[in-house]
């Protein structure tokens, strides 16, 4: 029973619904408005790429610099002579502070090539002039 009720109400919602909520009537003549494609120029990105080269450079090389660091360690702990134990650990802490450096700086290169690529708007200027009748005669933006 209730489900011939709720049908025959549905029945009733639609009859009395207007035309255009049912369907929607077609526009014989009028075609829609081609609107032109806005392409941006196309910008390099040279500078970005030699950031990211350099970065990525650094990075590896970071890794070969720690292992020689760590092996100028092993020969500091193996030294009995204490002008050898203080020339070793001058190597090592040499070497370890080039391989932190070498990683840090290829990270701020890679992070920098990582804004440089994808997060910096390209470079408009903001103050303009404009000798046009329809136009200002100077503008700024910001």
């Amino acid at each position: 029973m209730r489900r011939t009720t709720a049908a025959l109400l549905l029945a009733v919602a639609v009859a009395a619904a207007p035309p255009g909520a049912v369907c929607a009537h077609a526009q014989a003549a009028v075609p829609f408005e081609v609107l032109p494609r806005q392409v941006s120029p196309r910008r390099p990105h040279r500078a970005a790429w030699v950031c990211a080269v350099a970065g990525v450079g650094l990075i590896g090389a970071s890794f070969p610099l720690a292992q020689s660091a760590d092996r100028r360690y092993a020969q500091y702990l193996s030294a009995t002579m204490p002008a050898d134990i203080r020339d070793r650990w001058d190597a090592t802490v040499r070497m370890d502070h080039l391989a932190s450096g070498a990683l840090l700086g290829g990270e701020v290169l890679f992070a920098t090539a990582v804004y440089l690529r994808f997060v910096r708007r390209p470079n408009e200027t903001r103050l303009s002039v404009a000798a046009t009748p329809s136009r200002c005669a100077l503008s700024y933006r910001f």
